[in-house]
Parts: structure tokens; sequence; C-alpha cells
């Protein structure tokens, strides 16, 4: 039985011991789990992406033929090499957990190694036991990160790259990054494309630029005033956006967007996590926008913007239709709505 601690845990994943074949990487931290699981792979496997080194298997192909894991495994390979299988789960797994009984007994061959993917698993689920019972397989506990250790892991980022954090920024980002590793991952290699390798330090700024930046940016220029209630700046800004060559349609999507964006926030608590699951602006003024706009509009409220949302661009691919007239219309019947609410 191997369930590696802390300390343990990275040698593991640098260099699995050749006694272990099978590992189970399982946890509520969908994003922890999936690096952790890539990380065992390739130091598994010479080339993890290899299609004749490398089987993928899924819930659905275990259902559709439960001796797919059975007949991945007793495979040999074709040149001679290393094999790995991967199976990715959506949780528990009485076949899964089987297999691994069998495995273990030496009932069943096994010629490649075995990375299993997993949710988060009860300490009684089948697969998880089964894991943590057998001696030639690790159970690897993969829960969600405290904002210090992804504060720990982007600053080790940053540093790779020749970046380094302000006191301000730190603090800001340490608020911030919390939840989903690989959400959090993501945000720190915007940081380091945004400044570049050697870019020197990320300040405050830097924070709320990354989150402000090209065509999605313009589009939210036009509809977070009409959300916001502004309406002067909401149609100062259409028209500055029709000049620039946006057009009623592609506004119309982002009205959409941005009404999927505040229900998704609602929906997950309103707090600085809940901007990452949602997909909104997570640091400094942008975000502060998004979460005080998004206080504007309460369900009932919101699903009333949505209805008009996909009545507007019914109308606009109709033939005809004047969709200049029709989306600033809408934008300020918006702006009118959300200015009722401060």
């Amino acid at each position: 039985m191997v369930k590696p601690a802390a300390a343990g845990l990275e040698r593991l994943l640098s260099a699995p011991p050749e006694a272990l074949q099978v590992f189970l990487v399982y946890g509520p931290d969908t994003g922890l789990v999936r690096e952790r699981a890539t990380r065992l792979a390739a130091a598994l496997i010479p080339d993890p992406d290899d299609p004749f080194a490398v089987s993928r298997l899924s819930d659905e192909d275990l259902k559709s033929d439960p001796a797919a894991l059975a007949d991945a495994m007793a495979a040999l390979s074709l040149g001679g090499g290393d094999r790995l299988v991967r199976v990715r789960l959506g949780g528990d797994s009485a076949l899964v957990a089987g297999w691994i009984a069998e495995f273990e007994a030496g009932t069943t061959p096994a010629e490649a190694r075995l990375v299993i993917e997993a949710g988060n698993l009860t300490k009684g689920s089948k697969l998880r036991k089964a894991a943590e019972d057998g001696k030639r397989s690790a159970a690897i506990a993969c829960y969600a990160d405290t904002p210090r250790d992804l504060l720990e892991m982007a600053e080790a980022s940053l540093k790779s790259e020749g970046l380094s954090l302000a006191p301000a920024a730190r603090s800001e980002l340490a608020r911030l990054l919390e939840g989903d590793r690989q959400l959090a991952r993501s945000e720190i290699e915007k940081l380091i494309l945004y400044k570049g390798p050697g870019g020197g330090e990320v300040t405050l700024e830097d924070l709320a630029e990354i989150t402000s930046s090209g065509a999605e940016a313009a589009l939210d220029q036009v509809i977070d005033p009409a959300f916001g209630g502004d309406v002067r700046e909401a149609d100062r800004n259409y028209h500055r956006a029709l000049e620039s060559g946006l057009n009623p349609v592609a506004i119309a999507r982002a009205l959409q967007r941005k009404i999927d964006q505040i229900e998704a926030y609602n929906a997950a608590g309103n707090d600085p996590a809940a901007l990452a699951r949602s997909g909104a602006p997570r640091f400094g003024p942008p975000a502060q926008r998004f979460q005080a706009m998004a206080r504007l509009w309460p369900p009932a409220k919101l699903a009333r913007a949505r209805q008009i949302a996909f009545e507007v661009e019914r109308q606009l691919k109709s033939s005809g239709a004047p969709g200049v007239a029709l989306m600033g219309e809408t934008l300020l019947r918006l702006a009118r709505a959300s200015s009722t609410s401060r």
C-alpha cells in the first residue's frame, strides 16, 4: 500500500519506483488531479503523446467494453518499449477496482503501467480501497491547495521566467489565486505571456491589464456600461465600437456571454473563487467592476435580460432588420433597467 506523504510526493511524481505499476490520482481538485497524472505519465514513458505506446480509456469506453482495460493492460508493445494505459473516470469504478484486485493477486497479466484519474472518492470507495490495499499500487490524493500553496507555485513559475511580484501584486494574487489549480495555473501563464521572459516585476496594474486587453475588452467596453447602469457611457461606447468595425451581431453575442458570466458568478457564491469559475475578470479594477455590476442583476431580472438578448439576436438575423438601431436601443434599455437597481 502506498499513500505518499507530502514529503515523498514530489519524488514519486518525478521518479516513480519500478515496484509500482498502478497509480490512482483522485480528489476534488480536478486541475491538480490532471496535473499530477500528466507528470506521472511523463515520468513513466519517454513520449506520453505517442499513440502506439499510450492507450487512453474513459468511463464510456469501459461501459461499452468491460474487457477494454484488461485487454489494454495485457497488450504487448509493438516496438518493444514501455507502454502506458491512462484511464479517466468521473468517480468510483467497481470494474477498475476489480481489475486492480486481480492484478495484485497475480491472476491477470499487466504488460503496461496504469495511471487512473478519478474525481473525489470517499474512504470506502471500491477504487480507492483497491489502490490503497495493493502492494504495487499507489493512491495519490489531490485536495484543494491553500492560497499560500498557489502563491508559492506562482512565484516559482514567475521566477523560472525571470519575473518577480511587487509587494502589492503579491498580496492581490494571494487573495485571488484559490480553488482549482488548473484555473490558477492558467492565470499565472497569462501573466508570464503578458510580461514576457525576463520582464522584471509584475505590478498590480499588470494584474488588471491581463484581463482587459484584446477584442473581448472592446466588447466589454460596450456591454459593461449597459449592465452597470451608465446610460450615457453605454451610448457613447456603442457608437465608438461601430466606428471601430464591431457589428451589432457580435455585440449581441457578447451580451449573452456577459449574462452567462453573471449567472455563473451568482450561482457560485459571489466570492473571488466564483470569479474564476464564471470566467469573469479576476484581478484589480476589472474584477471590482464586474462584482459591482453583478449586484445590480438578481436572478429574475437577469432572466428577463436574457430574453431581451435572445430576441434582439433573432431580430438582427432577420432580413432587413435595422441592426444598428435595434442593438443601440437594447443597450440603452438594459442601462436604464440596471440604473434603477442602484
